[in-house]
């Protein structure tokens, strides 16, 4: 059990790893896991946070400025949330003050097998190739559960408009573009209304999953005094839906809410070799693995926006940011692709370490050289 602050928790993690000797001679070795973690609550939990009185006050809101005369200053009164000179309405009313109307679902913050958790499943075999040098072959899974929502209450699904924009031609996107992009915008008449934030999990409103497989390849060798390596390939694929959940909550956006993320793999190596006598040791790195994720974040303007919405953007905001891709390094099934990512790394490093022996002291000097062959990916 555990105390929360703001209720009694409680939750069984079992784990359970078994090892067999395949055929007795001790150079096979079945493996196995299956093993429960949960979240540590304390502080630094983002919905404890929420319930700290001294985080009461709403710190965020937007709205729109108009710059009728181009000298770059708000004129308006910045602490009036309601439009006024060039300055729109407040997204929320509520912005500056203690209220923040903030309430939870009690089931959620007591009781058994409430906290975030995952499970974590692997099995694997490993062989001795020769003395000195092994082989493991891992499979790993991974699923979490216990999601935390938070659902604006004062707004639902019904309160907000649809609207449809090409996404713009562009050789850098998939397909090259052109492809139909869906966003939403609230409705007038709910714009600025004093948020009613309400903390609960999301299994209350439907299932949401979010999981992981990958796979390990590793080699180790020691084959002779001074002389070792380690290197591997590691794969992975995650996959996340929440697309029965989404709907139902304040901005019920369906886009990327399955997102099957691309096999990612990684190739890492290391290895190092002490010339006898001299003790001088030479050591280098490498790895490959995918680019950075590219995102691609459009400003559609009202112009573009309002014949498909069926007026204009609420609060008076000229534009409104659409992700034409799914923000994540995904694939998607409902149109176009996520996966972008720039040009994959590779690099290696070297260390020359020279072990120093004096007055009854040992100490080493190294010198390492990073980056070795000027990989410019990150460029």
């Amino acid at each position: 059990p555990a105390q929360s602050g703001l209720g009694a928790l409680h939750d069984l993690s079992p784990r359970f790893g078994a090892v067999y000797d395949l055929f007795g001679d001790g150079k096979t070795a079945l493996k196995a896991s299956v093993n429960r973690y949960v979240l540590a609550m304390g502080p630094d939990v983002s919905f404890i946070q929420l319930a700290n009185p001294s985080r009461n006050l709403v710190t965020s809101a937007t709205r729109t400025w108009t710059d009728a005369n181009r000298n770059y200053v708000p004129e308006c009164d910045l602490a009036n949330v309601r439009q006024n000179g060039e300055c729109g309405a407040a997204s929320n009313a509520n912005f500056g003050t203690v209220v923040t109307n903030l309430t939870y679902d009690k089931d959620t913050l007591t009781g058994w097998g409430k906290r975030n958790f995952n499970w974590e499943v692997s099995a694997g075999v490993q062989r001795e190739l020769a003395p000195g040098i092994s082989a493991d072959l891992m499979y790993f899974r991974r699923w979490y559960g216990n999601f935390v929502l938070v659902d604006d209450l004062a707004i639902g699904p019904a309160d907000f408009d649809r609207f449809t924009i090409a996404a713009p031609r562009d050789p850098r996107l998939p397909d090259g573009g052109g492809y139909p992009v869906q966003g939403y915008d609230i409705k007038p008449a709910k714009f600025g209304v004093a948020a009613q934030p309400f903390v609960t999990l999301s299994r209350e409103y439907g299932k949401q999953e979010d999981y992981w497989n990958g796979l390990d390849a590793t080699v180790n060798a020691r084959p002779r005094p001074g002389l070792f390596f380690q290197g591997g390939v590691s794969t992975g694929r995650r996959v996340e839906d929440n697309c029965d959940v989404v709907v139902k909550v304040d901005n019920p956006n369906p886009e990327y809410c399955h997102r099957v993320e691309p096999w990612l793999t990684f190739v890492k190596g290391y290895g190092s070799y002490t010339i006898p006598r001299i003790e001088v040791q030479v050591s280098g790195t490498y790895q490959t693995k995918p680019g950075p994720l590219v995102l691609a974040l459009y400003t559609a303007t009202n112009a573009q926006v309002a014949p498909s919405l069926g007026r204009n953007l609420s609060g008076g905001a000229p534009s409104v940011d659409v992700h034409l891709v799914s923000p994540g390094p995904y694939t998607t099934t409902n149109g176009g692709s996520g996966d972008l990512h720039g040009e994959r790394l590779h690099q290696v490093d070297f260390r020359i370490s020279k072990l120093l022996q004096f007055a009854g002291t040992r100490s080493r000097l190294n010198m390492d050289i990073y980056n070795a062959l000027n990989s410019a990916a990150v460029v």
